[in-house]
This record gives structure tokens, sequence and C-alpha cells, in this order.
């Protein structure tokens, strides 16, 4: 292959997809990052490992069935050829009282090793997307004070901060919105 067939991968070359088994390994992989800062997860990487199929199960059944207390979503993995899993959107199809605080439409996450690359902004501008697809309007999304990343990438992709509210967490929940287009 000569140089100039030779392109180097960008955040836009990241896709939005259903979590499926074809990136289980990168997934569980990220996994091990996110339990590495200390962050909580829902299903270990040993359990992964054995009952994949289970969780891929779960994660779509949110979208018609969710647990008690919790709204539906539609749950999308940030995914590139030759990398695998980068991060995950979930994108609530509607607020209940305790997402207004903290969490709104659209949580995202990016694996740590996969940071500072543009790959937060674009999962949420795709997440934003997938939201205006189920058809809600005006768009919550909320982050921790002090993570001034978020906060960037939601103001770049037209969040308007609404407030910074306590949610006895430790520190304050910065509350945005995308208004619907006009």
């Amino acid at each position: 292959m000569s140089n100039h067939s030779k392109r180097t991968m960008t955040c836009e070359d990241a896709i939005l997809t259903r979590p499926r088994g074809r990136y289980k390994a990168s997934y569980i992989d990220a996994v091990y990052e996110y339990i590495g800062e200390k962050r909580t997860v829902n299903w270990h990487p040993e359990i992964l490992r054995t009952r994949f199929d289970e969780y891929l199960k779960v994660a779509q059944q949110m979208e018609t069935d969710p647990l008690p207390g919790m709204a539906p979503s539609s749950l999308f993995w940030l995914v590139a050829d030759g990398y695998g899993y980068i991060g995950d959107v979930d994108v609530r199809h509607y607020l209940i009282d305790s997402l207004r605080r903290y969490g709104g439409h659209i949580g995202y996450k990016i694996r740590p090793s996969c940071r500072r690359r543009g790959y937060g902004a674009r999962i949420c501008r795709l997440g934003i997307e997938q939201a205006r697809l189920l058809g809600i309007g005006d768009i919550l999304i909320t982050c921790d004070d002090d993570n001034i990343g978020s906060a960037k990438i939601i103001e770049a992709n037209g969040g308007i901060l609404q407030d910074r509210i306590d949610n006895n967490r430790g520190v304050l929940t910065r509350r945005y919105w995308i208004r619907a287009e006009g």
C-alpha cells in the first residue's frame, strides 16, 4: 500500500452500533479500564466473559421493559474498525424525577485509553441525533461540576447551562439543555 492510500483513523471514523458480540473482547478490556479508575460497573468482566449474551439481552430489554424505577433507554456503542469498543451512550426516552436531577436524557462515557481524541464530542453529537430520532425535543444532559472536559463537550454540542445543583454526591451537578430546533 502506498503512503497516499494510508489514512490515519480519526474520531469521525467511529460509528454508533448496538452492543454486539463482535466487540465483546474490546468491551471487556474497557470495563477493566473503568474499574481501574474506580467507576462503578454493572457487569464484572469475568461475568461478561461467560454471560455476554445475557448482558446483550438485558441491554436490549431496557428499551421496552426497564428495571423498576428506571426510564426506558437505548444503548449504543461507539466503535471503530480495527479497534472495537471506544465508548457508549445511553439515550433515555423520557425523564423521570431522578434523571431531571442527575443523568438527563443522554449519558455517555469514553474508555480511558481513548480520551482526549475527540471521541467524547462525537459520541455526544451522535447521542443527540439518536434522541432526536426518538422524538425528544429539548434534551437534558448533566455532568459533574468538576468534569471540565464533559462540560466543554456538552457546550460544544449546543448545551446551555441551566444551573448547578447539589445532588448530595460531594460535587455539584451541572444541568444543560439542548433546545429543540425551531
